[in-house]
């Protein structure tokens, strides 16, 4: 829940954007004072049935409730607003199409504060599974747990109202047998398989798992002890029998207790089989044993054949796997089945295979995904099995086991945990999901499984009478007709339950989009394959704002058509041309909620429904806020808020409030915001350690718009001075008198067998302009190599940038482009992140010139702002330079200013940047004669004032330089040939005018010069 004061704002739409923002705290008023709001199901997981009057239970001491409902495809299907004493807890809708649905409820208290809340809830077709003898869909139900794992008893009708058929659940031996040979399986057993019973849901007993009063191991490794574990396996078939139940032994035993006596291995697994097996046969002859529930990890294959090799395959009747793929889609899992089936056949078994448990988490771990890939994946995953022979299929799990969403394990389920705030057992996507696929294939036999197009697949059941029902996905979406009868009817059902019913034109064939959530359809089908017929696109979507789209009609027929587009309520008709092409516009009308969208579209060809079209977009919000860490023309510290209107229409800013550390305020009050404009605010800030920044834009009758951030300290930037570099392959004369950045003497360099400067070293420098930032460089390199084109330069000479806005570690955006004179004489330039922008980078300009005799490389790039997505005003990025070395044997390694890029990729490990305006060539004095030039520059650093001076040896030999100011004086020994010297006097809050006087001493063959320069440096003040 979030809870925040509404002012005077109406939230009758509030909590509709807020899929799209960040939800934080911010320092305003208390929470303390919001409404409660809580979700509390009435119908037990908010499941309901065509027919059936939804209501959804909340309680609340609020006002008022305001609610809008969205269907699967995020189109709002209802929303309002009544008093709260009215609903009396609860909220009947008239919402009666099937599918899975997410409320977004908003409760106002009489004051105006306010508290955002929301719940899911199904509707499902009602089906009577209570006499059905398919098992093929099963689910792990955590029923014999003890924790908050446990869904309890009072899920197994909601298990069954889905058309799941099999509970995979266990029974402990070490809670059946508490004292030694009195086994004893305990009442909440019982009680589950009871349940299970009453709603017609199949057994499978897994057989698990270690007993204290026998070993202190997991797993059992002796014949003594394998004899008491049979003892308790025979004795759980005496319990629960072999009607409606199946067996597992053990799970997953070739990676459990690896650290134990039995050690996983496939010798102690059969050791156990040849016990158990003909043991519990003898009591029980109809038993069906199953295993051995491997997990499909480490060296499972020679695991495996070693199970098979010493004749486990002859104690089981059924093999059971678990082929996690996760986060990869299902399709990756058909290998480890097919490697499975193989290994078997060449032991001569053609037993059944069960998949006893395969599932995908949700969530914000790295590793998760969201909520409708998870349920896609899980019913593809079924398909793909069933189309592939699996005889069953146990998904894991039935209800998340917890409530933390950056913990994988938590969010495996096809419904919320009982403390989940959104209610107890609702529903995720992929129950419903699931509940469809029960429905559609419910005892119908395989046809087979065929695959179509470069992705696609089409696993077809026999719904008898000359009918069949076709599930059809596409990893590469795109169009696919079905051949059935011409004028016979197909319907078409989506993945959550949504049916059109489409007539086959005079070819024999209908249309449907085939993408990653299967569709099934049902009709005389005799087949399914690719199509370019009809095109459904559609415009990206700003919430708050109609969509536009286009539907094409390609006909390739020697007749001409008429048709008619049924799309977001209305209806457009249009003529297609014998062998031609048509186009008509949709439209789909504006809504506030933004989030994934699926648009679709009717094509009615000649007055028949013959084509059902549909495509995904992502609704954005219109407004965002964001938040910068920028630096003033002093250096001073600011966090630049934005409020970025991507509408077509204006909005009037009630308050951006904002927090920070101890401070907090609000801006831009009364602000009006015009259509795809922009308005900021700058807040001053002393940033010394980490810190967090929080940020609130409320507009009158829309809501609340959010964001978050982190702020680090800058430390000492590196300058880069305003400079337009010329791209010409030669240093610009006006860098020379910078001092640049050395890529030698900076540690050790990672590269294989380095040689010293010579082999590889380098001198950089940053500069930018109102359009570009440029990065000049001279490379010393020795031998110089690149036999590599576009993303794989890395891997020869070349450079790679890695730049982020903001201090180093604040930003997890990463700009990474590099640029290279490539072995084929091209200069190429590449992005590899982000990822999804990753190609050659728009408007990047690099030139690179190769001196071979002087064995240099020089490089000049200019990337403009807009390509990395900065704001050159705010004057801070971070940056990280990468020089790579590859000699003609491939990468030796490479040098970097900075970390971050070439090891793991880490823009904490960049190095701070400010743009400062200061032209490129400061105040300066040269002796050509004796070969030194010396510059002052007064500049701010985090708002102090520094006089940076610089002296560059162009002579023959090495130099002794003595800078000389106001502010105190700095020797430097040693100034090689070719080389500079550099020091920065602190300065306070401001520096007024002076000079520097440089000294440099040599000996030129034995004897001693001397020369003796003075640079006028200008005023600068440093404190705001």
């Amino acid at each position: 829940m979030t809870r925040r004061r509404s002012g005077a704002i109406s939230l009758l739409t509030a909590g509709l954007l807020l899929a799209a923002v960040l939800q934080i705290p911010t320092a305003l008023p208390a929470a303390a004072a919001a409404p409660t709001l809580t979700i509390v199901p009435s119908t037990v997981g908010n499941a309901f049935t065509v027919g059936q009057q939804v209501k959804l239970g909340f309680t609340t001491n609020a006002a008022t409730i305001g609610w809008t409902v969205r269907d699967s495809a995020g189109t709002e299907v209802a929303k309002g607003s009544a008093s709260a004493a009215s609903l009396n807890g609860q909220l009947p809708l008239a919402i009666g199409a099937p599918g899975w649905y997410q409320a977004d409820l908003t409760a106002t208290a009489s004051d105006g504060w306010v508290t955002n809340g929301g719940t899911d809830f199904s509707v499902l077709t009602p089906h009577d599974f209570s006499t059905s003898t398919d098992t093929r869909i099963g689910v792990a139900t955590g029923l014999g747990f003890s924790s908050g794992a446990n869904p309890g008893l009072g899920s197994v009708p909601l298990l069954a109202m889905s058309g799941i058929s099999t509970a995979r659940d266990e029974a402990f031996w070490a809670s059946a047998e508490t004292t030694p040979g009195v086994i004893q399986f305990p009442q909440k057993v019982k009680d589950y398989k009871a349940a299970l019973d009453a709603n017609n849901v199949d057994f499978l007993n897994i057989l698990d798992y270690g007993n204290p009063l026998y070993y202190p191991d997991e797993a059992p490794s002796t014949d003594e002890q394998r004899q008491a574990f049979t003892r308790y396996a025979v004795a759980a078939v005496n319990e629960f029998g072999t009607a409606h139940t199946t067996y597992e032994l053990w799970n997953e035993w070739n990676w459990r207790d690896l650290g134990g006596p039995a050690g996983g291995t496939a010798d102690q697994y059969v050791a156990l089989l040849k016990t158990v097996s003909p043991a519990v046969r003898a009591a029980h002859p109809d038993v069906k044993l199953t295993g051995p529930s491997l997990a499909v990890i480490s060296d499972w294959q020679a695991w495996f054949t070693r199970f098979a090799d010493l004749g486990g395959l002859d104690y089981v009747d059924a093999v059971t796997i678990h082929p996690y793929v996760q986060p990869n889609d299902p399709e990756a899992s058909v290998a480890y089945v097919n490697t499975i089936r193989s290994i078997m056949a060449a032991h001569g078994s053609t037993k059944p295979i069960y998949i006893s448990e395969q599932g995908w988490a949700t969530g914000t771990n790295p590793s998760a995904v969201s909520e409708p890939v998870q349920a896609r994946d899980l019913v593809r995953g079924e398909l793909l099995a069933f189309g592939n022979g699996v005889a069953r299929y146990s998904g894991y799990n039935f209800m998340d086991s917890g409530t933390d969403p950056a913990n994988v394990e938590h969010r495996f389920g096809l419904v919320r945990n009982t403390q989940d705030t959104r209610g107890a057992l609702v529903p995720k996507p992929s129950y419903v999901a699931t509940a469809v696929l029960a429905r559609q294939i419910d005892e119908l036999p395989l046809i087979g499984q065929t695959k179509f197009g470069t992705n696609g697949y089409d696993v077809a059941f026999n719904a008898g009478g000359g009918q069949s029902v076709h599930a059809v996905w596409s990893a590469t979406p795109g169009l696919v007709n079905a051949a059935a009868p011409a004028g016979s009817t197909v319907q078409v059902t989506n993945m959550y339950g949504a049916v059109t019913t489409l007539t086959a034109d005079a070819g024999g064939h209908i249309w449907v989009s085939a993408g990653p959530e299967p569709v099934y359809l049902r009709g005389a089908i005799s087949g399914v394959a690719p199509s370019n017929r009809f095109a459904l696109s559609v415009s990206p979507e700003i919430a708050g704002d109609p969509v536009s789209g286009s539907l094409t009609f390609t006909n390739p027929e020697s007749t001409a058509h008429a048709f008619i587009v049924e799309a977001g309520g209305s209806q457009t008709s249009g003529n297609v041309p014998a062998a031609g092409t048509a186009s008509v516009p949709v439209t789909y009308p504006a809504q506030n909620s933004a989030g994934a969208r699926t648009y679709s579209a009717k094509v009615t060809v000649d007055g028949a429904p013959a084509a059902l079209l549909t495509t995904s977009g992502t609704a954005t919000a219109p407004l965002t806020v964001t938040g910068s860490h920028v630096l003033s023309s002093s250096g001073q510290d600011l966090l630049r808020l934005r409020v970025t209107n991507a509408s077509s229409h204006s909005y009037t800013v009630a308050g951006l409030d904002w927090a920070s550390g101890s401070g907090s305020g609000t801006l831009l009050g009364g602000t009006t915001i015009a259509a795809h404009g922009t308005a900021s605010a700058d807040v001053p800030l002393t940033v010394t350690a980490a810190s967090d920044w929080a940020a609130s834009l409320r507009i009158a009758g829309v809501g609340f718009f959010k964001a978050s951030g982190q702020l680090r300290p800058v430390g000492t930037p590196t300058v880069a001075t305003e400079h337009t570099v010329t791209l010409d392959g030669v240093i610009d004369p006006e860098l020379s008198q910078v001092p640049p950045i050395s890529l030698a003497g900076t540690g050790t360099p990672p590269v294989t067998g380095w040689g010293g400067p010579s082999d590889l070293s380098g001198s950089l420098w940053l500069t930018h302009d109102s359009q570009n930032l440029y990065l000049s460089a001279r490379i010393t390199d020795d031998v110089f190599s690149q036999p590599n084109r576009n993303g794989n330069i890395w891997g020869g000479d070349g450079l790679q940038i890695g730049m982020t806005a903001g201090a180093p570690g604040e930003a997890t955006r990463t700009q990474e482009i590099g640029a290279a004179l490539t072995d084929a004489g091209t200069v190429d330039t590449w992005r590899w992140s982000p990822v999804e922008l990753a190609g050659t980078p728009p408007g990047v300009q690099a030139k690179v010139v190769r001196d071979a005799s002087a064995h240099t490389t020089t490089y000049e790039v200019a990337i403009p702002w807009s390509t990395l997505e900065f704001a050159s005003g705010d004057r801070l990025l971070s940056t990280t330079v990468v020089v790579n070395e590859n000699d003609g044997t491939g990468r030796r390694g490479w040098l970097t200013w900075g970390t971050g890029v070439a090891e793991a990729k880490n823009p904490a490990g960049f190095n701070a940047i400010r743009l400062d305006a200061t032209p490129a060539a400061p105040a300066g004095a040269t002796d050509a004669t004796f070969g030194i030039t010396t510059t002052a520059r007064p500049q701010c650093w985090s708002g102090a004032a520094v006089l940076p001076v610089y002296a560059y040896n162009a002579g023959s030999a090495p130099m002794d330089v003595r800078f000389t100011t106001p502010l105190g004086e700095q020797k430097i020994s040693s100034v090689g040939a070719g080389k500079g010297a550099y020091y920065a006097f602190p300065a306070g809050g401001s520096l007024v005018a002076g000079s520097l006087t440089t000294a440099a001493y040599r000996w030129n063959n034995g004897s001693p010069q001397y020369t003796r320069l003075t640079v006028n440096y200008p005023a600068i003040n440093c404190a705001g």
